[in-house]
């Protein structure tokens, strides 16, 4: 019998940089600060630094530059958060594919979505996602398209409904359905003719949405308009806030459809179809390229398409 014996040496156990060091690294890298990447990653700032300090005596190298304004990474800093980017996608490459061996669309979904779709969509859709997928845990966030957008590429969600035309670079998208847009004016205010064009529109006459919302940019959009260079004095940051000011007279607006059917109209005001060809805006999914839930992603859209 041959028995061969190996001496290990202490190198066989040298320190090696944690995911959570991993983790600390590049949301100090997206938030340019130790205290906004402590708050994303919901530790304190003495926690983060001191993992970032124990990360550079690990590696034996200098990875943030600390000024008094400024916090930036060293040439080598950059290169270990490209670097520590793939090692975080290989480590839920992993866990997604442990998933999907225990069943699909279980464990927790970081869903990210916007506020002119989440209050008018998601309460007809969640019932029968809940029914279809009972192992799924769905952490909802809600926020304007740029963000949830840019949360989506920084990894901080998993997926996104939204509205499109919208440059998603680097991501996988899934036209789900279109909805027409309706024409909310106050009574007695109403356009001339029962069959309403998008002609019959003056864009100086829209209440929109404040800037940062892609309604705005939609409902123009669609309706082949461009952006009046004289606003109206009003705008809102909510669609509830815009059917009220219609409400009161200050004017009309472009509502899309599922809110219109969820939203309680109040009596003042004439919602009006337009003529074909109508004013759409899409709604779909998009997620990360290549992400190792893709499969998943695809269900979880195809059950979105029939509510």
């Amino acid at each position: 019998m041959l028995i061969t014996l190996y001496a290990l040496s202490t190198g066989d156990y040298m320190n090696r940089p944690t995911i959570r060091q991993l983790e600390y690294l590049i949301a100090l890298d997206n938030e340019k600060s130790f205290i906004r990447a402590a708050d994303a990653c919901n530790v304190t700032q003495s926690t983060l630094s001191a993992g970032i300090k124990e990360l550079e005596s690990i590696l034996d190298q200098k990875l943030v530059t600390r000024g008094r304004k400024t916090t930036t990474l060293t040439a080598f800093g950059i290169e270990t958060v490209t670097q520590a980017h793939k090692i975080l996608a290989d480590v839920d490459k992993i866990a997604a594919r442990a998933q999907q061996i225990k069943a699909p669309l279980s464990g927790p979904l970081r869903f990210g979505t916007i506020p002119t779709i989440a209050p008018y969509f998601l309460p007809q859709v969640l019932p029968k996602i809940q029914k279809e997928f009972p192992a799924l845990e769905l952490h909802l966030h809600e926020d304007i398209t740029e963000r949830i957008v840019q949360k989506l590429m920084q990894g901080k969600l998993d997926i996104v409904l939204i509205a499109f035309p919208y440059e998603t670079p680097g991501m996988t998208q899934m036209f789900l359905f279109e909805e027409p847009f309706y024409l909310a004016c106050p009574k007695g205010r109403e356009p001339e003719g029962k069959n309403i064009t998008t002609g019959d529109l003056d864009p100086g006459e829209l209440l929109l949405l404040d800037e940062g919302h892609c309604l705005s940019d939609h409902a123009l959009d669609a309706c082949g308009l461009q952006r009046p260079a004289q606003r109206k004095a009003y705008s809102a940051t909510s669609l509830p806030t815009l059917i009220q000011m219609v409400n009161n007279n200050f004017g009309m607006t472009l509502l899309p459809e599922m809110t219109v059917n969820a939203y309680n109209v109040p009596p003042n005001i004439s919602v009006m179809r337009f003529k074909a060809p109508e004013p759409m805006r899409q709604i779909g999914l998009a997620w990360r390229s290549g992400h190792p839930r893709r499969n998943e992603f695809e269900m979880l859209g195809n059950a979105l398409k029939t509510p």
